[in-house]
């Protein structure tokens, strides 16, 4: 995002630059992209809930921008089916909360799930969710399904069993489920679920960082990672408040 930053402010001020007409032409591209079909989405990308929407909707921002950009939408189609980690089976049912999803679909969501026969403790399974695997050529066949509704299958309400969530308030109305006790419980629950990837790369940044720093004894590696993990936890950030105030005390 930084570099997309950076290439809308060398756009808005390039009279203050030395550029060619290409490198103009090449910005314009960059930034029609970035203000037509991503900056939504990347606004968007923290909520848990919406998450399995904004797939949906982002591919078809993509396959409508063919008609203004064909090159660009289909390369950047290319790069984004291979990351629909929230097309599974299980994180489809995130939709059940998403205010922008009808109640009339919601009402069919909920029907599919208790078409269903509840899950037996032996069908449950703790196993990582694979991401959904979609074909550049199939896109345009997948948008025009029922989406998020077709996402879901028997294995979808293993999401309520993993966070130990009742179901009750799929036996109501949609319209009345934002009074139900269940369905407030769960939608708190999956809201703040991280659903970005900052604190993988966090820990990528310290392991790159500590890594071979101090020991090549992975015993004292891990201690020492653990340390600093805590220490960062406790000091956050690095004012002479921040640092003394255990000291006040």
């Amino acid at each position: 995002m930084c570099k997309g930053i950076y290439c809308l402010k060398i756009y808005i001020f390039q009279e203050q630059f030395k550029i060619t007409k290409a490198e103009i032409s090449s910005l314009k591209t960059i930034c029609c992209f970035i203000v037509k079909c991503y900056i939504e989405f990347w606004f968007r990308s923290p909520n848990a809930i919406e998450a399995p929407y904004n797939d949906v909707l982002f591919l078809k921002k993509l396959e409508d921008y063919k008609s203004d950009d064909k090159r660009v939408a289909e390369i950047a189609m290319k790069k984004f089916i291979n990351h629909l980690w929230y097309l599974g089976e299980e994180t489809a049912c995130f939709s059940l909360f998403d205010d922008r999803i009808d109640n009339q679909i919601k009402k069919q969501m909920a029907k599919k799930l208790l078409e269903n026969d509840e899950l037996e403790d032996d069908e449950f399974t703790t196993d990582i969710q694979k991401k959904y695997v979609l074909k550049i050529g199939d896109v345009s066949q997948f948008l025009k399904q029922d989406l998020p509704l077709e996402l879901l299958t028997h294995k979808s309400k293993n999401i309520f069993q993993r966070f130990k969530l009742s179901i009750d308030f799929l036996q109501q109305n949609p319209e009345i489920w934002p009074n139900i006790d269940s369905y407030k419980k769960a939608k708190n629950i999956l809201h703040h679920m991280s659903v970005i990837n900052d604190a993988a790369e966090r820990g990528v940044k310290l392991m790159e960082d500590f890594n071979t720093k101090f020991t090549k004894n992975e015993n004292q590696k891990q201690y020492v990672l653990k340390v600093v993990q805590e220490y960062r936890k406790k000091y956050p950030g690095h004012s002479k408040n921040m640092l003394t105030k255990d000291a006040i005390k």
